[in-house]
């Protein structure tokens, strides 16, 4: 089921990067998780559970990806597609990836970087779920 997941993933990532690329200039398919993989790759030994605190580096990255994902005008080029990319893109990192994410870690990053979390990050989750805005603003008014 995990090979199902993956490839389903894959077919989303590209859905994804065909928009994205027939919207930028710059026709570079990596270009689309590029900040999200340099952000976030200093957070992986953290989130994977080798290192009990996450470093400078790794606080700026969220730091980073929380700015991308709140600081998008709705009416823009990536529109609200931002949650739904990054959340994508990091779930990229964590399949690619030989060791699972911690939950425990994941829950600690906010607090040991001192900030909150604007993306989610999670293990195996359904990014699709972001790519409609008005329904997760719904889901937070429940």
């Amino acid at each position: 089921s995990m090979k199902i997941h993956h490839a389903i993933l894959v077919v989303a990532f590209l859905v994804l990067m065909k928009t994205a690329v027939s919207q930028s200039q710059d026709n570079d398919p990596m270009a689309l998780c590029r900040d999200v993989f340099v952000s976030f790759m200093p957070c992986m030994g953290f989130v994977e559970g080798i290192f009990q605190q996450p470093s400078p580096e790794c606080c700026r990255g969220v730091s980073h990806l929380n700015n991308v994902v709140k600081f998008t005008a709705p009416g823009s080029r990536q529109g609200n597609g931002e949650l739904e990319r990054v959340c994508i893109c990091v779930e990229i990192m964590g399949n690619a990836n030989h060791l699972p994410f911690l939950p425990s870690a994941i829950n600690n990053l906010p607090l040991r970087c001192s900030l909150t979390l604007s993306f989610p990050i999670s293990v195996a989750m359904d990014c699709s779920q972001f790519g409609n805005t008005k329904k997760l603003d719904a889901e937070r008014l429940n």
